[in-house]
């Protein structure tokens, strides 16, 4: 069956038995294709170009999210400007210099 094989199908089926639930064939099918919808000119951006484009973003994506995890930046303490902005750069400047640091010792953040 098509869809098995993939990364995605894999990981559905150990879901779904952690779960104690029965995947629908359909599921795996579906799960070995990526879906992307876009506004954009199929003459100036071709298919191919689009998801190298969906890719990037979604790697822009992850490292925001990393980052996030890396210096716990979730919500300022405070919604005054005068509060939060210094304590939103100050959590930057703690990804500035614990980055490199990580990746140098091959430590990653949960």
């Amino acid at each position: 069956m098509r869809g098995r094989g993939t990364r995605s199908a894999r990981k559905i089926n150990k879901e779904a038995r952690a779960k104690g639930n029965k995947v629908q064939p359909q599921t795996l099918i579906a799960a070995g294709f990526v879906l992307l919808v876009t506004s954009l000119d199929r003459e100036e951006f071709p298919a191919d170009t689009v998801l190298k484009l969906y890719r990037m973003r979604w790697r822009i994506e992850l490292a925001f999210k990393r980052l996030k995890s890396l210096i716990g930046l979730r919500s300022p303490p405070a919604k005054d400007p005068r509060i939060a902005k210094p304590w939103i750069l100050a959590h930057f400047l703690i990804a500035l210099v614990t980055e490199p640091l990580s990746q140098e010792l091959g430590v990653s953040p949960p």
